[in-house]
């Protein structure tokens, strides 16, 4: 093939689009089936046209056993698989690594290592003190969450209980009856003072939930919510509560860049303003 054959040829169409479908990236031999006999006039010159778009940003391409491609905007939707991985609870890389086998399909072991590098040093994905063991945790959070730590120390007893018999369930149910916080009276006030009371709770019980805040570690607004439902059981009244907040520079509120990967369960349990911003954590301000 021609070096100087333009790159929005039909074949070159037809990569495009076979690569835009595919939620994995693919090798030549996928490619070559995606492209009509008609469209390129020999399967000799599918290399060379690859090597041309991927010499024009137009997609990219790893070496590992064989070559594979894909769109850029690919690498975003697999870096927010790694960080959905992550934002549950904390995990060791080497659990991290077996998650992302199944999340991460078709992208080369070395390449998935690598988009984890670029997260971490964007500080995107930070490295935590471990629970038990000497391994680093890796975290979407900064600071160590007390609540995820919690989340640790279940899942290792319920690892730790079963040879006598416990269930997960009889584990998670036991845990909860003795976690179980005392009811907070509901907050009733003049309908002048509502607004305020409302904000002070919420301030108070960051602190309840994470003592760090304080010094600026951040809150998982979900979790705050789950904290309040007593209290503020009404999602609107919680939303613009925090709003008012942030509105104040009293709290800054994080935006999620990746709402497109969220079920609607998970939206509903951010903050959202109105105006297609979801929120998803928060961090006292000085």
């Amino acid at each position: 093939m021609p070096n100087d054959q333009p790159l929005h040829s039909e074949a070159a169409d037809f990569v495009l689009r076979a690569l835009n479908q595919s939620a994995q990236p693919l090798n030549v031999t996928k490619l070559g089936k995606a492209i009509p006999k008609s469209a390129l006039k020999s399967k000799k010159d599918l290399p060379e046209l690859l090597k041309q778009l991927v010499k024009a940003g137009q997609i990219r391409s790893h070496k590992a056993r064989s070559s594979v491609y894909w769109l850029p905007s690919l690498e975003e939707q697999a870096s927010a698989k790694i960080l959905e991985a992550l934002s549950e609870v904390p995990l060791k890389q080497t659990e991290l690594k077996n998650k992302l086998r199944s999340l991460l399909l078709g992208w080369p072991p070395s390449r998935r290592d690598e988009m984890l590098m670029r997260l971490i040093k964007e500080k995107r994905v930070y490295k935590l003190p471990p629970l038990t063991g000497k391994a680093k945790l890796l975290s979407v959070h900064a600071e160590p969450m007390s609540q995820d730590y919690v989340k640790l120390a279940l899942r290792l007893v319920v690892v730790r209980l079963k040879p006598l018999g416990f269930t997960a369930e009889q584990v998670m149910d036991a845990a909860r009856e003795a976690l179980k916080p005392l009811p907070a009276p509901p907050v009733i006030s003049s309908p002048q003072h509502d607004d305020a009371n409302l904000e002070r709770l919420i301030l108070e019980r960051m602190l309840q939930l994470n003592p760090s805040a304080a010094t600026g570690a951040p809150v998982q607004l979900s979790e705050l919510r789950h904290a309040l439902r007593s209290e503020i059981a009404d999602k609107d009244i919680f939303d613009q509560a925090i709003l008012r907040l942030a509105e104040q520079g009293r709290v800054a509120a994080h935006r999620h860049d990746y709402v497109g990967s969220l079920s609607q369960e998970e939206r509903d349990a951010l903050v959202f303003d109105g105006r297609g911003n979801y929120f998803i954590g928060i961090t006292l301000r000085a």
